[in-house]
């Protein structure tokens, strides 16, 4: 490999970028950080096809944005976040991809929904991108940038009909997240870190700096609040795997049997449908969005992935998810 390390352009806000950085910190390889601000934007997301962040530059000067393929292909390289057991790596893929595309949600409600949040995380992100720019022109820039994804939330399910579901939903995870924070590992899947790890940590990290997700963190998750300072930077904290899947990772399972894959399976039926929004009952309560191509992808790379496993990991794998398991067939 080049002696030149990765750059990744990134943003303190941003859970995507926060991930990426953790699990760099975590394998030990050489990078740098840089933020994206808003001088080096344009020219930066030139570099690839979607805008969004966080854009990494590899040592070969490649480009690319998409932070599990990108992980996903540097798995080689320094310390592995894939356990090599069969049952436990698919567990670890699929809690990464709840983390990404469903604990997300969260993160998009409790930013935009509350009023004090959104003032709050629309100064904070613009302060990242125009750092030099002064107090009026930020907040000026904040209000554009707040209007706008207050105006997204519809479409990307966070409204205040689907406002229960979503708490619902990441109080459940993050109370198993609390159990696993106090014991006996320091991870999901032993005393190293996981790429389902560096998921829940990007996405809840960025959340423990706005005010009501942070006030609920420090209250009712204390320890995993704290957890999310050591998931930050792991590169000194080694450790082997766990043997077998422990009891907060089965119960994480349960969750995605019974709320993620239903949620990734009645937006591909849609998609299939030509439809353009969806609805289905999660957590007792309605839930409603419109289509995404992308996790429609998500869905066919967890399906290809579970094709490729031995029956007797099915097998074991299928009792924790529960009964939504043939989704995945």
């Amino acid at each position: 490999m080049s002696d030149t390390p990765y750059t990744i352009y990134g943003g303190l806000g941003s859970p995507y970028s926060m991930k990426t950085r953790a699990a760099m910190r975590a394998k030990d390889l050489p990078h740098r950080w840089t933020p994206m601000t808003a001088d080096i934007r344009k020219d930066i997301l030139s570099k690839v096809k979607a805008p969004v962040i966080p854009v990494i530059q590899t040592p070969d000067g490649s480009w690319t944005n998409d932070s599990t393929p990108f992980l996903l292909s540097i798995e080689d390289q320094g310390r592995g976040l894939l356990p090599d057991d069969p049952v436990q790596r698919f567990a670890c893929l699929l809690l990464e991809d709840m983390a990404d595309e469903w604990t997300m949600k969260a993160m998009f409600h409790y930013r935009w929904h509350y009023t004090e949040d959104a003032e709050w995380c629309a100064n904070w992100l613009i302060y990242d991108s125009l750092p030099n720019a002064g107090r009026e022109t930020v907040e000026t820039a904040a209000a554009d940038i707040r209007e706008r994804q207050i105006s997204r939330m519809a479409l990307v399910g966070c409204t205040p009909e689907t406002k229960p579901v979503i708490e619902a939903s990441f109080a459940r995870v993050t109370a198993l997240l609390e159990k696993m924070a106090l014991g006996p590992t320091l991870f999901l899947f032993g005393n190293k870190p996981s790429l389902a790890d560096m998921a829940f940590y990007g996405q809840i990290k960025v959340m423990s700096y706005d005010p009501t997700p942070m006030a609920f963190l420090r209250a009712e998750r204390p320890y995993f609040y704290r957890w999310l300072d050591l998931a930050d930077d792991a590169s000194g904290v080694s450790g082997d795997w766990a043997k077998g899947l422990s009891e907060v990772v089965q119960a994480l399972l349960a969750v995605a049997g019974d709320t993620y894959l239903p949620f990734l399976k009645a937006n591909a039926d849609a998609l299939e449908a030509g439809a353009e929004t969806f609805s289905l009952q999660l957590e007792g309560r309605t839930y409603s969005q419109g289509v995404f191509k992308y996790q429609k992808r998500c869905l066919d790379t967890l399906r290809a992935a579970w094709r490729d496993l031995p029956e007797t990991a099915r097998k074991t794998l299928a009792v924790h998810i529960g009964p939504n398991a043939p989704i995945l067939d």
